[in-house]
Parts: C-alpha cells; sequence; structure tokens
C-alpha cells in the first residue's frame, strides 16, 4: 500500500472515531427537550370533531356493521338516505343496489344482515 493511502485510511479511522464520541456524547450536548405548549391536534386524540351530547354511547346503525359494507358504501348509502338498519333493512335490492352502485345480489345479502342486525 502506498504512502497516500494508508493516510486516507488513517483520517477515516479519526472521523469514524470522532463521529462515535460525539454520538456516545450526544445527550450531554443537546439540551433537554421542553414539553409541547399545545394539545396534540384532534386527529391524534380521537377526540369527536363536534359535541352531540344525544348521541347514544354506542352507534348500533353503524352501516360497516353489515357484513361487507365498508366505509365507502356506507357513504354512499348514507347520501342516498339509508342511514339506519331499519333504512336498510326496509330498502329494495334494486334500491340499495342503486344507491352504493353494487350489485342486488349483494345489496340482497345486506338487507338480509341488516334485517339480523337491528
Amino acid at each position: 500500500m502506498n504512502h497516500t493511502m494508508k493516510n486516507v485510511i488513517r483520517a477515516i479511522g479519526v472521523a469514524a472515531g470522532l463521529a462515535a464520541a460525539v454520538w456516545a456524547l450526544r445527550d450531554r450536548m443537546l439540551p433537554d427537550p421542553l414539553p409541547p405548549d399545545e394539545s396534540p391536534p384532534k386527529f391524534r386524540t380521537g377526540a369527536p370533531d363536534h359535541d352531540d351530547t344525544n348521541a347514544p354511547a354506542s352507534d348500533p346503525d353503524d352501516l360497516t356493521a353489515v357484513n361487507g359494507i365498508g366505509p365507502a358504501y356506507a357513504s354512499r348509502l348514507n347520501e342516498a338516505g339509508i342511514t339506519t338498519l331499519d333504512d336498510l333493512a326496509a330498502a329494495t335490492a334494486a334500491d340499495v343496489a342503486e344507491a352504493a352502485n353494487t350489485t342486488e345480489s349483494a345489496a340482497a345479502g345486506w338487507i338480509d344482515d341488516a334485517a339480523a342486525l337491528r
């Protein structure tokens, strides 16, 4: 190995040693973190966006409780005026299929599940 290569390797070793020393002493060099002044945003706390004191503690009319209905289908059904399990159980398969943009056989299954859940 030539002399220049040895000096490069030596410099890399010194830099790595300094970096390791800084890493080991970082807690002594940095100030203690300050506690946050503000409360975290609502999306992190899970707090509701509105205060609905008349709402029941549990939501038995959550349409996503029906097998096969996710948030997107529930949103489509709510926009069409089907907001409760009773509404869903009383609707026709054709109306539910049109509102949710799905097949009538899937809608019929949802109607049967909603009737069983209510």
